[in-house]
């Protein structure tokens, strides 16, 4: 239909006319196409990758069906141990949201590639408790000499792969226990997913994990947990919005309502708990 107005165009002049202008007429959507080519049009509702380490993504995965039905937003959840997820970080340059287990998932973070995180929150305290067979049969009394103790079949988390092993081995440290713990495992696990599942499966009998693993889905009803008797601290956990993020209000609404009330309420759910009060300083860097 646009080029049915250079028939009416006659004599040489008009010819010469005719041919500029239907010239122009293919050079501009010549480069319209290639406009559309670099920027496509994308449809449908917007998107939030969030980076979930094993231990976090039962209240995270709480929240998000939430958000997601106020907001008319997909989010999709990748997860893993710490060390998968950073490297899925750094090589995919993409995603908006990294929620490790503790702290340790972000210094790890900031070793590799600093420059990623954007800001960062914090959710509150997750805590280790020990993993035993139902009715603890072997009357585990919550004592971290028992994980040296070769009547047990011991699993612990892997130290060098996740948040739950990091904290695992600074635990025991504080006790001068750790190589003698390992010198009596079975086997370390990659992340927290294993440990409760070995337990169950009698591959192990003793096992320290996430209270927020134990309290995820029916794990509850498939093993015991003994508290420790240890003075140790309970690790941090924060949240982060990466540089990267093509959503960044989306993002920070998410982030937002991660440390409101009822964020708080759902991770106290799972064993992450923080005080109230604590929600009004949102944005920090963790230190």
């Amino acid at each position: 239909m646009i080029f049915k107005s250079l028939h009416v165009i006659v004599g040489k002049t008009g010819c010469m006319k005719a041919s500029l202008i239907l010239i122009s007429l293919l050079l501009l959507v010549g480069c319209r196409q290639r406009l559309a080519n670099n920027h496509p049009y994308i449809e449908g509702p917007p998107e939030l990758i969030i980076y979930c380490e094993n231990g976090m993504v039962a209240p995270v995965m709480e929240i998000t069906a939430w958000f997601e039905s106020h907001y008319k937003c997909i989010i999709r959840i990748q997860n893993g141990n710490a060390r998968d997820l950073t490297g899925q970080i750094i090589q995919s340059g993409k995603g908006d949201i990294f929620i490790p287990d503790s702290y340790f998932g972000l210094q790890q973070l900031r070793m590799d590639a600093g420059h990623i995180i954007l800001d960062s929150i914090f959710l509150g305290t997750n805590s280790l408790i020990l993993i035993v067979p139902p009715g603890n049969p072997e009357m585990v009394n919550g004592a971290l000499c028992a994980l040296i103790n070769n009547n047990h079949v011991v699993m612990i988390a892997n130290p060098e792969s996740s948040s739950l092993g990091h904290e695992t081995r600074l635990l025991l440290e504080q006790d001068n226990l750790y190589n003698q713990v390992i010198a009596n495992v079975s086997q370390l696990a990659p992340d927290s997913r294993r440990l409760i599942r070995s337990v169950n499966n009698k591959e192990a009998t003793l096992a320290i994990d996430w209270r927020s693993s134990y309290l995820t889905n029916h794990h509850y009803t498939l093993v015991d947990t003994i508290s420790l008797h240890a003075a140790y601290p309970s690790p941090k956990v924060y949240a982060s919005i990466l540089k990267h993020t093509e959503n960044p209000g989306l993002a920070y609404s998410f982030m937002a309502f991660l440390s409101s009330p009822q964020g708080i309420d759902l991770f106290a759910k799972y064993g992450i708990t923080r005080a109230r009060n604590a929600a009004i300083n949102l944005y920090q860097t963790a230190q």
